[in-house]
């Protein structure tokens, strides 16, 4: 990462830079950026008057969109912050949390360097015996097992968000959602298998994460075992095959109806097998250092052709129910699950969210407004606005031709200081 010199400034000044308005998704012309101490203190449309100790970026054919929040990620580690930043992300969910992650995340925040934002969900909490077998590392919980003082510890360490996953039994489901709600906490993850039409979509459940689940909807689901170690893949890919779209226009309803978030991660499964994606991960300019993933990834693509059926479904789904519902839409990847590198990976979302149907104003929403409304900062953070925090992303072409261009950065503006 390299940081640009500003000497003792504590103003940045964008001159004459197109700047979008994420609420009405239109571009603002010609306008005139200040920056005071982190803090966006000044959008004028005239020339301010240049103050002795401004650092001055031309933005005269430049772009500015908020800072990007990838919604769904998991953090290996700190190496990867310039691959984020470098891509304009600046603000990152992760959707499994451990001690190490708490502490890296204040170990960075304790340098004062520019970085993104580190939202950490809890880690996951799941039924016995869980799905991940030896490497879940917190308690399996079975119906008759205290949740509440597993979540109350998660409190304690500082968590604003629990992750459930696919294996909790239904009425230890809604305790955790009890217990979220007279704790002020968010609630996301996997659809459990055990969760009835009565319980689906629970307001309380903040958000969806992913788009397999909605085939456990299925009816015929509910006379498959989804208790046994390896039977799950099994399971839902046969559903993937028999899985009819008219089966969940209820439970979508429903989603609508209780203002659900859903985070589709499309890129996980649209992602695996693409040479065009394999190409440009390899050609960008951190092609060297992501061998190694490349080399994991590589050992997954016998899933190739499964991961095929899913993803058509998935787009179905959307295209079909959801292109109505853009403001409860959250930008995603699951990085670094195949092929989603960090940074980059978040822009391979945004094309299949273009792709799908929604448009590029409303994709630029979701990746910026969307995440800071869902994680209730929005008063601070999504969009460029007097008084919010400076996080800004020069681009080079106009993303709202194409939103591909997201992608054409000419720097990137962390609480004020540009790191690119």
């Amino acid at each position: 990462m390299i940081i640009l010199p500003s000497g003792v400034a504590q103003s940045l000044y964008v001159k004459n830079v197109n700047i979008l308005d994420v609420h009405d998704g239109t571009m603002q012309p010609n306008m005139h950026l200040l920056m005071t101490d982190g803090e966006i203190t000044s959008i004028s449309a005239k020339p301010l008057e240049k103050g002795s100790d401004y650092q001055i970026i031309d933005g005269s054919g430049k772009y500015a969109i908020p800072g990007l929040f990838e919604m769904h990620a998991h953090f290996g580690q700190p190496g990867w912050i310039p691959m984020y930043l470098s891509y304009g992300v600046t603000g990152i969910r992760i959707m499994s949390g451990n001690d190490q992650l708490l502490a890296m995340r204040d170990s960075l925040e304790a340098t004062n360097l520019p970085q993104p934002d580190l939202y950490i969900a809890s880690p996951l909490i799941d039924g016995n015996p869980p799905l991940w077998g030896e490497q879940h590392t917190e308690p399996a919980i079975d119906t008759n097992t205290p949740v509440n003082p597993i979540l109350q510890s998660y409190v304690d360490k500082g968590y604003k968000e629990l992750k459930v996953y696919n294996r909790l039994p239904e009425n230890k489901y809604l305790e955790i959602l009890e217990f979220a709600q007279q704790n002020g906490l968010r609630v996301s993850g996997h659809l459990p298998y055990t969760l009835t039409e009565e319980n689906f979509a629970d307001p309380r459940h903040r958000s969806i994460e992913h788009m397999d689940g909605f085939v456990q909807l299925d009816p015929s689901s509910r006379s498959k075992d989804w208790t046994l170690i390896g039977e799950e893949e099994k399971n839902r890919t046969a559903l993937y095959h028999t899985f009819q779209l008219k089966e969940i226009e209820n439970y979508v309803q429903k989603i609508k109806d209780n203002q659900v978030w859903l985070c589709p991660t499309l890129a996980l499964y649209a992602n695996m097998g693409s040479e065009q994606i394999k190409s440009e991960i390899k050609e960008s300019r951190y092609g060297k250092e992501l061998a190694g993933l490349m080399n994991w990834w590589k050992a997954a693509e016998g899933n190739a052709p499964t991961f095929a059926v899913k993803d058509s479904l998935h787009q179905e789904i959307l295209k079909k129910y959801f292109l109505d519902y853009p403001d409860r839409i959250l930008a995603g990847t699951d990085s670094p699950n195949p092929y989603n590198p960090p940074g980059l990976g978040l822009h391979f979302e945004l094309y299949h969210l273009s792709q799908v149907g929604f448009t590029n104003a409303q994709v630029l929403k979701i990746a910026t407004l969307n995440a800071a409304e869902y994680l209730g900062i929005a008063s601070q953070l999504g969009s460029i606005e007097e008084g919010k925090v400076a996080n800004v992303v020069l681009l080079n072409s106009n993303p709202l031709e194409d939103i591909q261009y997201t992608r054409d950065i000419h720097a990137v503006i962390v609480k004020g200081t540009p790191v690119k």
